[in-house]
Order: C-alpha cells, then sequence, then structure tokens
C-alpha cells in the first residue's frame, strides 16, 4: 500500500523544546542567536533572531544551552545543514536543521534557571 503524501518522513520523533541555542554561521565565528521549537536526535526547528537571513543548504554549528554549562565551546558544538529556511518576520527567521550525525539526548535538554 503506498504512503500517504502527509505520512511524517522523519527518521527521529520530535519533542517540543524551548531551549536557547546560537549558530556559528561561517568560519569568521559570526553567531546568530536563537531558540529551539523542538528537536529530534536528527534535528532541529530554531527560531533566529537578528537581520541576517539564513539559507538552505548553509553549514552551521549550533550550541545548545544548560544548566550544567551555560558557556558551550566550540568542540561541543553540533554541524549541521539548514534544509528549510522561512522567510524573516519582525527580525525572527524559523529554520530547520538536519543533524550531520544523530544526537541522541538531546530532548532532555533543560533552560537554567534564573539565579
Amino acid at each position: 500500500m503506498p504512503e500517504s503524501k502527509d505520512a511524517d518522513r522523519r527518521r527521529h520523533p520530535r519533542a517540543h523544546a524551548e531551549i536557547a541555542c546560537k549558530i556559528r554561521r561561517d568560519a569568521r565565528a559570526l553567531f546568530t542567536p536563537g531558540r529551539t521549537t523542538n528537536i529530534s536526535p536528527g534535528g532541529a526547528a530554531l527560531e533566529l533572531i537578528g537581520p541576517r537571513r539564513a539559507e538552505v543548504g548553509e553549514r552551521v554549528a549550533v550550541a545548545f544551552e544548560q544548566a550544567a554549562c551555560p558557556v558551550t565551546r566550540s568542540v561541543h558544538m553540533i554541524t549541521a545543514t539548514i534544509v528549510r529556511a522561512e522567510p524573516s518576520l519582525d527580525g525572527v527567521q524559523r529554520v530547520a536543521l538536519a543533524f550531520d550525525t544523530p544526537q541522541y539526548g538531546l530532548e532532555g535538554l533543560r533552560p537554567r534557571q534564573a539565579a
């Protein structure tokens, strides 16, 4: 029986998560802040904040805020490709990332609590 064109083709289930993040967008170490809207071992949906538009196919490295380590070193950044990029609206752009390799355990990330 053929699959419905509306069937979810993702390899990994998504989990709703609002986690602060930043992406490094090129070798000059230019960072764009944002937050996740959902995440899975295979990728994440992000809302990026700022004037610089992301493009489909762009290679990035992403870091997620963690309570135990709010400052992320480059060795802990996850490489990914932007696979979907919506138009910016009021300085916010929604994008979807596909991680280069599955990242199991990210669904358990929790934002830092205010001091």
